[in-house]
């Protein structure tokens, strides 16, 4: 579909996209389960290349590499003053609810464009916002040096979230029915990878731990059925975070006493506040390896097949490349 040019407000930098992620979310629009307005260009995992500037915008210039944070916020509501930003009472994101970056160009706030080094391949700044949104994430579990997690689902998210665990000191077991995710899991330093369909994941965890539950889960499948199963592998005084997206209407079961009786906590994380300029830096440094998890790169005409593979968890991550 042909598009009129985005036009760059004064407060605006018009943005040449380099590369952009396929999201679940993404995949949600397209399927008519996310609420969106059309004409809607879709696409907020992106990276490029300023191409014009408004007259207000300060710190960047034509030709200046960057990562954009989708995610508007105003400023100014009870939830941005709180320093809740993802709350925005006037939230607004490319690709979501105004036009997005399986495009050419696009038009964003220039508060939310973050210059990056030249030197790091543009591909690599794609991953930003999941990565950031994985910190936020993070944040509200405060993983400790020493610990033990379980990551249950190994697409994209699953396989950072592991990485940057890692780093922080902790003992990572993933689980996953795909082999060539299992696979990856080790490859980029899980100490554990365990299919569910071959093998008690309660068992391996276990005996993983010395006959105890684990100290974290983090669920990056939006599977209620692992969610359920996970809340039941902590340890006492575990934590649980809920990353991935389970249907809306879907329901979880679990039994107030056992959250009573061994001090569990189920976390909500919801994208990414303030974490955007971090994910910046632990990619400019190459902390992680995400190289590794791209799948295929498609031009804006393969849009469509890639959402098809990724519905049929095929691969791990795919970039648009719309030039």
């Amino acid at each position: 579909m042909d598009m009129d040019e985005p036009v760059a407000g004064r407060k605006d930098v018009l943005v040449r996209v380099s590369c952009c992620g396929i999201c679940g979310t993404d995949l949600h629009i397209y399927n008519g389960e996310f609420p969106v307005e059309f004409p809607l260009v879709q696409g907020h995992e992106f990276s490029g290349v300023v191409e014009r500037v408004g007259r207000a915008v300060r710190g960047l210039r034509v030709g200046d590499h960057v990562a954009v944070d989708p995610n508007i916020s105003c400023g100014t509501c009870y939830y941005c003053r709180k320093g809740m930003t993802s709350f925005c009472q006037r939230w607004e994101a490319a690709g979501v609810t105004r036009q997005g970056a399986f495009a050419e160009l696009v038009a964003v706030p220039f508060g939310n464009a973050y210059r990056v080094p030249e030197r790091v391949p543009l591909e690599r700044f794609a991953f930003v916002e999941p990565v950031s949104c994985i910190l936020h994430g993070m944040d509200r579990v405060k993983p400790k040096r020493g610990e033990s997690a379980l990551v249950t689902g190994l697409g994209a998210i699953g396989l950072i979230f592991g990485q940057l665990l890692k780093r922080n000191g902790v003992r990572v077991m993933g689980t996953d029915m795909i082999l060539d995710r299992l696979k990856m899991a080790k490859k980029v330093g899980f100490d554990r990878a365990v299919n569910p369909s071959q093998e008690s994941v309660s068992d391996a965890a276990r005996s993983w731990t010395g006959d105890k539950g684990v100290d974290l889960v983090v669920e990056a499948s939006g599977s209620v059925k692992a969610m359920t199963d996970a809340v039941r592998l902590l340890d006492r005084g575990g934590r649980i975070l809920i990353f991935g997206v389970a249907p809306e209407g879907a329901t979880l079961e679990v039994r107030p006493f056992d959250i009573y009786r061994n001090e569990l906590s189920i976390i909500g994380s919801f994208t990414n506040p303030l974490t955007f300029k971090r994910a910046v830096d632990i990619l400019s440094l190459n902390k992680i390896s995400v190289d590794d998890l791209v799948s295929e790169v498609v031009s804006l005409d393969g849009v469509v097949s890639a959402f098809e593979d990724v519905a049929q968890r095929k691969g791990i991550k795919y970039l648009v490349r719309p030039g």
